[in-house]
């Protein structure tokens, strides 16, 4: 509840920075309205862990909000270009999303709570 807008934020920036910075090293022009869906891509993606596993109680962290998750995420990161059937703008939409996922399990690794390993 109290980190909610946090990580809806920290999200937002994550989606449309990864964003901006996959379209400047493509040499491609950074279109304001694509950043700000990937802002919007990035906040709801930052605060899925707290939608799924809602903080009703201090101890909410389960599966959505640990470690085996998180590595699951990043090796789904480095996997997206592999998809062949997915267009080059789905791509990068999936990435700044997950990537704004990671966001919220960082920020909540560094709490007193932390994260569990798996459940």
């Amino acid at each position: 509840m109290p980190l909610t807008n946090l990580h809806a934020i920290v999200g937002g920036i994550a989606g449309a920075s990864f964003y901006a910075v996959e379209r400047t090293f493509a040499d491609k022009e950074i279109a304001r309205d694509e950043a700000i869906a990937h802002f919007l891509f990035g906040a709801l993606a930052g605060s899925l862990p707290d939608i799924l596993e809602p903080p009703l109680h201090r101890r909410h962290r389960r599966f959505f909000h640990s470690y085996f998750t998180l590595g699951a995420a990043a090796l789904a990161l480095a996997s997206v270009d592999n998809l062949k059937d997915a267009s080059n703008d789905n791509k990068l939409a999936l990435k700044a999303m997950l990537s704004a996922y990671m966001t919220h399990l960082l920020l909540d690794s560094t709490t007193p709570m932390g994260l569990p390993t798996i459940i």
